[in-house]
């Protein structure tokens, strides 16, 4: 793909370029027993889940983007002098705390020893330590008789959802830093791209966060949300921390052309005792721009949202002032008279709206061009409130993508769109 930019300064103009990825070969380590663990609803079917990625991937493309696979582009790197010996060591620091140093050696030697090929699929599947036990024989006996914790290398159950562990904002790139451990690992492959790839490493991209000393806090892609060139919205849980927000904002005032940001603070509440995910876990979960005026939106939260605007101070300082109203900060930010709100679930009941948000990802939806929108095919009640609405929706069948709790925005990283 040559000619590629870096640039993202909206979430509704025309996709260029997309980086996606299949649910990987971490998924077939998913058993009734582990789900939880593996932050999924329910087993998938590995085969008929990689059927529907592969049709998700075609729609993107046959609308004119260009889309990017995580996994080729990692092999496509690792077959290069050193680089392998050179990012294999702070991919597997994550693991460092669960596993002594030995242990974390003998990994690495491991890792090392495979082709490309198939040291990305052992990546994507982990391993325990047993299973590189029998490989080497060379696991600390501290480790083997640690029943509390079989893994060595933790599988990446949720790389399909390949928006969380980077966002690209206006120029420049947010690197995250996931909370859940079989997510831990993405941010350091994903820096491993921008760094090697000759597709991306030489784009002049800015940094935003995840290279300083000190950006050690969570961050996810899921809460970060370009509005315009000027405006970024972030949400604020235990996703996404206080302290990673302000360092991205003072630095894309500084360095980029932000002026304002909104910080929704809200809660990711669980539903039951085997609910991993919540009902929350993103702002892009429950509030998405879909056209230059128009959003999605599950309303039954708004109540629970506080949201402060941020904007320059003195120095270095960050100006906040808390808002009243969701949609009124936006619109103001966004020097909008009016907006059009689509309501998850449109005019269908509560009940309906909560299956469609927790269930099919209701409130998730990607835009591949002003009002045009690809939204999980089992949503129907938000569909069609959606088509009242005036938006183009492009249904994609998601049976067993679903199961892990994401939707299409979720499962996309966009890394150039057309400015509006």
């Amino acid at each position: 793909m040559s000619g590629l930019k870096i640039r993202v300064n909206s979430e509704i103009g025309k996709l260029r370029a997309v980086i996606m990825q299949p649910p990987g070969k971490g998924i077939e380590r998913c058993t009734p027993l582990n789900i939880g663990s593996f932050a999924w609803d329910a087993v998938p079917s590995p085969g008929k889940a990689a059927e529907e990625h592969r049709k998700w991937v075609e729609t993107v493309r046959s609308f004119g983007a260009g889309v990017l696979v995580f996994e080729d582009l990692l092999r496509e790197i690792f077959v290069l002098p050193g680089v392998r010996e050179d990012v294999l060591p702070s991919i597997l620091e994550t693991e460092r705390p669960c596993v002594t140093a030995q242990t974390l050696e003998v990994l690495r030697e491991y890792l090392l020893g495979l082709s490309p090929r198939d040291m990305v699929d052992r990546l994507f599947f982990g391993m325990t330590k047993d299973e590189l036990n029998r490989e080497t024989g060379e696991v600390s006996l501290h480790d083997l008789a640690d029943r509390r914790d079989e893994w060595c290398l933790f599988p990446m159950t949720n790389v399909l959802y390949s928006r969380d562990s980077a966002a690209v904002l206006g120029e420049g790139v947010v690197f995250g830093r996931m909370l859940n451990r079989d997510r831990m690992k993405e941010p350091a492959c994903v820096k491993a791209l921008f760094k090697h790839h000759p597709l991306l490493k030489d784009t002049g991209f800015k940094t935003w966060y995840g290279a300083a000393e000190g950006d050690d806090r969570p961050v996810e892609g899921g809460n970060i949300h370009c509005y315009s060139p000027n405006v970024f919205v972030v949400g604020v849980n235990e996703r996404t921390h206080p302290e990673s927000i302000e360092r991205i904002a003072r630095r894309t005032m500084e360095s980029g052309h932000i002026t304002d940001v909104l910080a929704l603070l809200f809660e990711n509440p669980r539903l039951g005792p085997q609910d991993s995910i919540g009902l929350t876990v993103h702002v892009d979960m429950f509030l998405n721009m879909i056209d230059h005026d128009a959003f999605l939106f599950f309303p039954y939260i708004e109540k629970k949202i506080s949201v402060l605007h941020i904007t320059r101070g003195r120095g270095d300082r960050l100006r906040i002032t808390r808002e009243n109203s969701l949609f009124g900060a936006i619109r103001k930010v966004l020097k909008l008279s009016s907006l059009r709100i689509v309501k998850v679930g449109g005019s269908e009941s509560e009940a309906v709206a909560f299956a469609e948000q927790r269930a099919g990802s209701g409130g998730n939806t990607f835009t591949l061009e002003p009002g045009r929108v690809c939204i999980w095919d089992r949503n129907t009640g938000t569909i069609r409130a959606l088509e009242k609405a005036g938006i183009n929706v492009v249904p994609v069948e998601a049976d067993e993508l679903v199961k892990g709790g994401g939707g299409p925005r979720c499962s996309s990283m966009p890394l150039w769109r057309d400015d509006l």
